[in-house]
């Protein structure tokens, strides 16, 4: 990294972690972090005001060796892996309050199950256990290399298990990507767009890392996210997404709200649970792709070869000889002292999945040992009585080939060499050989690899595809579900329509008759009835009192009174027949088996009530009304006459009867005939008989209830 590269970057980290630490703390002032409705959110702008500012330290402090150096860069590190872990946890965290439209408390974390059946998206707990155990490994990680080292000159590099601390980091924010796609339907589109936005920026630093070295992308994104969640919030503060209750759910003004049917709730909990699994065996596999491509970068390893080998040693990883060749030595310029010849040396890889991409070894040589120009494959030189020789770069002069050429592949050779000029006693077996290297594993050369990234494959696509299905039968199902409440809805306005049809029926012809009809519309409604009771009830100078009353009085008071009388008939099962005017008309036993003094009582304790009812109307009308009432007993014939305004009548000489008992009574008195009296003199006083000259009937004994 040069020097401009590393500043922009130092420029970058702490000017927006500046910003979001004033966010924070401008969310924060004038509140209590426990009661701030926003507090989620304060924790994290917080957070990755530290993250950025700690990641900008370890940039200032990397490469200087000095004790403060030594500390800041490795604290540094630790806490921005440490605070990556817990802003992707927090984040998760506030989307599940926006889900859930309230704010929840961190206690929910020490019961998964009851917050799970309480409605907690499991996805919460997951994500809060891979976090951490990610901070768990981090900080094993500063006592055991495990994730990343520093080397000498306090530079940083990754260890052989770095992509394990990729792949716990990629892991939430995936899974709480899901968790949001799954609730799209509960969120508000602006709420959901925000936060699916805010999961997409360190996605985005991931891609930028691979293509721009050099810059934290990743925390970089991490920045500008936490700003545009609080820049998106100032919308969320207008529509006070949390209210100033204590208790209770907070509902923001238009929170929609999913009604699911008991019965899909398990399909539905199924449905995420493999779409998790997808997500995140889709993630990890996309991680062991990107490394079975590029492999895993393994720390640097020196060798110390205090014996030379004569030649290659397979069973160790890597072996190294150094060797005079046994045919091309001569004298230099005739003094036999000094030998100058041709020294071979070879490094052999005998690991089957590891790639080494740069070494160096040193050679311990004596002294007045010099190099002839043009060594092969490595780039030598002499100092203090050894002979180092490096790894052609892209910068030197013996980089005939490329720098790739010099890489020693699994299982293959490199040879390098020179001509040097030695005292004759110089021999390169007694020189001790210290051979460094760094290497990339290819891991896919691994049966255990093999079958890791074919299982993955597999519960990948079963998941994908099981989630795919899933979701079309949930889809299917809700549509059905629709339809289904949308046929209820209709059947539901047709019952009313019907009951409604069914009331204006009834409040015309009788529930029995009524019946009949709606089963054959065309029936012939003609009963001859044995055990009828029939009444007659007239206002007493009802046509003199309409010449002095305006309309609305009369039909006021009318209405009253009678509305009062039909539901004494309802209450006491009396048929209303009908109205004529002032005068009211009803009957018993038109239907069923009642004996006939049943009947006749039931009507005549009827028409007491009726006189209870004037009595109680005129208690409270200005306008006062007096009834005369007839009853008789008998035969008669019911049915129903007409097409349109049909009506269901009574004919026959115990009607006419009836009607002459009433017109031939006395006022708010009950005027029955002798048929009558003798079906209820057992249960109803009477007086003594009254011989009245009835119309068309003659001479006729009647009684008067007492």
């Amino acid at each position: 990294m040069n020097d401009t590269v590393r500043l922009i970057s130092i420029v970058i980290l702490f000017g927006l972690g500046f910003f979001c630490l004033q966010v924070g703390v401008f969310l924060l002032s004038g509140h209590k972090i426990r009661n701030n409705s926003r507090r989620t959110l304060i924790l994290i702008e917080i957070i990755t005001g530290l993250l950025l500012a700690f990641d900008g330290l370890a940039y200032i402090f990397r490469g200087n060796p000095g004790q403060t150096g030594y500390y800041m860069v490795r604290a540094s590190n630790y806490m921005v892996f440490s605070l990556n872990y817990a802003l992707t946890f927090f984040f998760c965290f506030y989307s599940v309050e926006f889900i859930k439209s309230d704010i929840l408390e961190f206690k929910i974390l020490r019961t998964p199950r009851t917050s799970i059946k309480g409605g907690i998206p499991i996805h919460l707990f997951v994500v809060f256990f891979i976090c951490l155990l990610g901070i768990i490994l981090t900080s094993i990680s500063q006592f055991t290399n495990l994730f990343y080292y520093f080397d000498e000159e306090n530079l940083y590099h990754r260890s052989s298990l770095y992509p394990l601390s990729v792949v716990l980091g990629l892991l939430p924010g995936l899974i709480t990507v899901v968790m949001l796609l799954q609730a799209q339907k509960v969120l508000q589109k602006n709420i959901f767009v925000s936060l699916l936005i805010y999961s997409i920026f360190p996605f985005a630093g991931i891609i930028l890392a691979l293509f721009v070295y050099g810059i934290s992308w990743i925390d970089i994104g991490y920045g500008i996210g936490a700003l545009h969640l609080f820049y998106s919030s100032i919308k969320l503060m207008e529509l006070e997404f949390y209210s100033d209750k204590k208790d209770g759910a907070r509902l923001s003004p238009n929170y929609k709200q999913v009604l699911t049917m008991p019965e899909m709730k398990k399909r539905i909990a199924r449905s995420h649970l493999w779409q998790v699994i997808c997500a995140v065996s889709g993630g990890l596999l996309v991680v062991l792709v990107i490394i079975s491509i590029t492999g895993i970068s393994m720390p640097k390893r020196t060798i110390v070869v205090d014996t030379p080998y004569l030649e290659n040693d397979a069973s160790q990883a890597v072996c190294v000889t150094f060797l005079r060749d046994a045919e091309k030595f001569w004298n230099d310029n005739d003094d036999y002292t000094r030998l100058g010849a041709q020294y071979n040396g070879v490094i052999y890889n005998n690991m089957k999945a590891t790639i080494i991409t740069d070494w160096d070894v040193i050679i311990d040589v004596c002294e007045d040992c010099a190099i002839d120009p043009g060594p092969w494959n490595g780039t030598f030189s002499i100092s203090d009585e050894k002979m180092s020789v490096h790894k052609p770069h892209d910068e030197d002069n013996e980089n005939i080939h490329g720098a790739d050429y010099y890489q020693v592949t699994p299982l293959k050779t490199l040879g390098f060499g020179c001509i040097m000029y030695t005292p004759a006693e110089f021999s390169p077996l007694d020189s001790k050989i210290v051979f460094s290297y760094e290497s990339v594993l290819k891991p896919l050369s691994y049966i255990f690899f093999d079958i890791v990234l074919g299982l993955l494959s597999i519960l990948f696509i079963v998941s994908i595809t099981i989630s795919f299905t899933e979701g079309k039968i949930i889809r299917v199902e809700e549509e059905n579900r629709k339809l289904e409440d949308t046929v209820k809805e209709r059947t539901k306005e047709l019952q009313e329509e019907k009951n409604r049809s069914e009331h204006l029926l009834l409040n015309i012809l009788p529930e029995e008759v009524a019946k009949r009809l709606s089963l054959d519309n065309n029936a012939k409604i003609a009963d001859k009835i044995e055990n009828a009771s029939v009444l007659f009830a007239d206002i007493v100078d009802f046509t003199k009192m309409t010449s002095t009353l305006d309309a609305d009085t009369v039909v006021g008071a009318l209405n009253s009174l009678y509305s009062r009388i039909d539901e004494r008939a309802k209450r006491e099962g009396i048929e209303k027949i009908k109205t004529i005017g002032d005068a009211y008309m009803a009957a018993t036993g038109l239907f069923g088996n009642e004996p006939a003094e049943k009947n006749a009582v039931a009507l005549v304790k009827f028409a007491q009530g009726m006189l209870q009812d004037i009595e109680d109307f005129n208690a409270t009308s200005n306008v006062k009304l007096f009834m005369r009432i007839g009853i008789n007993s008998g035969s008669l014939i019911a049915g129903v006459i007409g097409k349109t305004k049909f009506v269901y009548d009574i004919w026959g000489d115990t009607v006419n009867v009836a009607s002459r008992m009433e017109s031939s009574g006395q006022t708010s008195r009950i005027h029955v005939s002798e048929n009558t009296m003798s079906l209820t003199k057992e249960a109803i006083n009477y007086s003594e008989p009254v011989e009245m000259e009835i119309k068309g009937k003659g001479a006729m004994k009647t009684y008067f209830l007492v």
